[in-house]
Parts: structure tokens; C-alpha cells; sequence
């Protein structure tokens, strides 16, 4: 008699020949993504596709934590995992441990991704930067307190000038809580409130070693910054999300310190220049007005003269008709002028009285008189 098996010892029976295939264990497969769902627990759910088949996938949300790109529909993918069976339904599929980009390295494509997202929400904008102040007098740097970056800004700053403070805020600069250690970096220095601008970066290294300099966290703290921020991260070929964001870029942490740290005996210099350019232009404006002033004293006094002779000529002209005017110009031919009791002038003869007392005024003095005869 032919043995009966239930459908749960036949599904449990196929899995563990799945589960123990040694080929089924360790799959690569690829393939277009199509019917993506993302769940809210984190796990993923998707359907790879080729020309002629299908197969149903699952990624787990501790493996989809690890993806450094998003998967989209259309995407064609390289899927390494394990082929089981989904006893509950009957049917296989394929869990997914790993994506990558088929033709694309999976870090570069998160690079594009998350470039043209920040791209499009304005962060890139050269209109939201702030400007770097020419002479700070505190510098935060937020770097590894151990690496080649710190002792480089250190050696440049002491030697263009000792007097600018240097605060450190030691971070991680590589591995998987980096970025978030270098945006709660940022946040504290904002909050701390007394660095003039900040110094972003580390020295050189692979696209995986400066990655925490490409993580979306990293580049939103930088945006919200309100302390201006130079981004500082490997050498000048290396190109990082952060230099975008940032307020400005310096190829190396060497050029951020150069940049930050005004040399100062070429100011002490600069200022002796402007000194000296100060003085001669003093002098010379002293100069300018002290030969401006001779010359309006000059033209000041030629138009005074000028006046004085005119009004002079006037003054003679009027003179010369008042004396032409005056009775006393009549005085001088031998005339004389005759006044009554009350000192009014007498014009007629024939309005004097007989014994009438009367006042007469010549140029050189006057006299009293009485009328005696009347003709």
C-alpha cells in the first residue's frame, strides 16, 4: 500500500531538501524588481523578473537596514540568498540577504540618489550658504582625534597664527555609527554657540572609508548649521555629499586651515601698508586743502578789494552830491541860514515882526539878531 503524507509533512519535507541543498543555499540571482512593497516593519517584499519567469522575494528589515541604495521598480538587481519554502502557502521563493545594482556599484548609486533628493529640496543652493568670516577667532574641528587630519590643521594654525582658538569635537570618521557621531558633532557646536566657523573632515582614504561624509544624516546637519561649515574630507580628487551641503569646500584639511587661520604677519604687514597709505593720504589731502585755501584767500581778497573800490567810488559819488545838497555848501558862499524863536526856518521877509529876535547859522558859528526896521 502506497504511504499518504499530509500536506504539511510534504511542504516540510521539500523545505529541508531546499534549506540543505548546498547550491540552493547560497544563490545569486538576477533580475528586474517588480510589485516592491515596503513594509512597515522594514521587511521588503518584490518579485524578480526576467523575459519568460518570475520569482517572489523577501528581504528582511535587519538586511535592509544594511542596503546603501534604494531599490525602485525597474531596477534591474543582483540578488544573493537562499531559495526556501514558504510552508504556509506552498510556494517558494528567495530571501534575499544582499542587493546590488546590476552595472552600477551599489554606494555609487546611493551617491546619485541622494544627491539629486537634496538636489531637489534646495541644499545645494549657493543662495542658503553662509559666508566664512576672514578673521575668526574660534575654529571648531570635528574630526577623528587620533587622524592625520587633526595634527595637519593643528601645524598650519600654529604657524599663520597662534592666537586663534582651536576647539575640538572628536567624532568617528569611518564606520557604521560615523555619521551620526558627526551630525550629534555639528548639533553640539551650534548649541555651544562660540566658534566663529567650523572645520568638516578627515584625510584620505577608499569611497567605504569616507562614506559617513555621503550619508544623508551627515548632510542634513550640516544644512541646518547655522555656524558656517567647511567641508574638508580627503584629498582633492575625493568628492563627498558634505561638500555640496557645505558653506564651502577645501580640498584637504591642510587648505581648510589655511583658509580659516589668516596668516598673522602677512596681516601685520597688510596693516603697516594701509598704515602708511593712511598717512600719505593725509598729507597729501593736508597739502591739497592747504594749497585750496591760499588760493580762495587769494581770490577772497582780490574780490574784496574789488568791493572796497566799488563801494568806495559810490561813497565819493554820494558824498559829492550831499555836498552839493547841504546848506552847508550854501554856508561857504556867504549865505546864511535864519531861524525864528522856534527854530523854524524863516523864508520870507515879510513874516518878521518888528523887534523879532532871530537866530542866524553861518558854516563857522552862529548868532543871535533883532529885527530893527522892517522896509
Amino acid at each position: 500500500m502506497q504511504q499518504v503524507f499530509t500536506v504539511s509533512q510534504i511542504n516540510g519535507y521539500v523545505k529541508q531538501l531546499l534549506d540543505t541543498d548546498a547550491l540552493l543555499s547560497g544563490l545569486c540571482i538576477e533580475g528586474e524588481i517588480s510589485n516592491l512593497n515596503r513594509h512597515s516593519s522594514g521587511h521588503m517584499y518584490f518579485s524578480l523578473k526576467d523575459s519568460s519567469a518570475h520569482i517572489n522575494c523577501v528581504m528582511f528589515a535587519t538586511s535592509t537596514e544594511k542596503l546603501t541604495f534604494m531599490p525602485t521598480n525597474g531596477q534591474k538587481v543582483i540578488s544573493m540568498g537562499r531559495l526556501s519554502l514558504y510552508e504556509k502557502t506552498g510556494q517558494y521563493q528567495f530571501y534575499v540577504n544582499n542587493l546590488e545594482p546590476a552595472g552600477i556599484g551599489g554606494l555609487q548609486l546611493a551617491f546619485i540618489q541622494l544627491v539629486d533628493k537634496l538636489k531637489a529640496e534646495g541644499l545645494f543652493e549657493e543662495s542658503r550658504k553662509n559666508p566664512i568670516p576672514p578673521y575668526p577667532d574660534c575654529v571648531a574641528i570635528i574630526t577623528s582625534p587620533t587622524g592625520a587630519a587633526i595634527r595637519d590643521i593643528l601645524k598650519i594654525a600654529h604657524r599663520r597664527n597662534p592666537t586663534t582658538r582651536l576647539i575640538l569635537a572628536p567624532v568617528q570618521v569611518q564606520g557604521q555609527d560615523a555619521a551620526k557621531d558627526i551630525a550629534r558633532a555639528i548639533d553640539e557646536v551650534n548649541d555651544w554657540g562660540m566658534a566663529d566657523v567650523i572645520i568638516l573632515g578627515r584625510g584620505g582614504g577608499s569611497t567605504e572609508d569616507l562614506w559617513a561624509f555621503n550619508e544623508e544624516v551627515t548632510a542634513r546637519a550640516i544644512a541646518r548649521s547655522k555656524i558656517p561649515i567647511i567641508s574638508a574630507v580627503g584629498h582633492e580628487v575625493d568628492i563627498t555629499i558634505s561638500d555640496f551641503v557645505a558653506d564651502c569646500r577645501a580640498s584637504t584639511p591642510t587648505a581648510a586651515a589655511q583658509m580659516v587661520v589668516y596668516d598673522q604677519m602677512l596681516v601685520a604687514r597688510q596693516l603697516q601698508m594701509a598704515y602708511s597709505d593712511l598717512n600719505k593720504a593725509i598729507i597729501n589731502n593736508i597739502n591739497n586743502l592747504h594749497a585750496y585755501s591760499k588760493s580762495q584767500l587769494v581770490q577772497l581778497c582780490s574780490q574784496a578789494d574789488y568791493r572796497l573800490s566799488q563801494e568806495k567810488a559810490k561813497l565819493t559819488h554820494v558824498t559829492n552830491l550831499l555836498e552839493k545838497i547841504s546848506p552847508y555848501a550854501v554856508f561857504k558862499r556867504g549865505f546864511a541860514l535864519v531861524k525864528d524863536e522856534k527854530g523854524q526856518a524863516v523864508q520870507q521877509a515879510k513874516s518878521l515882526k518888528n523887534k523879532q529876535v532871530l537866530h542866524l547859522q553861518w558854516a563857522d558859528g552862529q548868532i543871535d539878531a533883532q529885527v530893527i526896521r522892517k522896509n
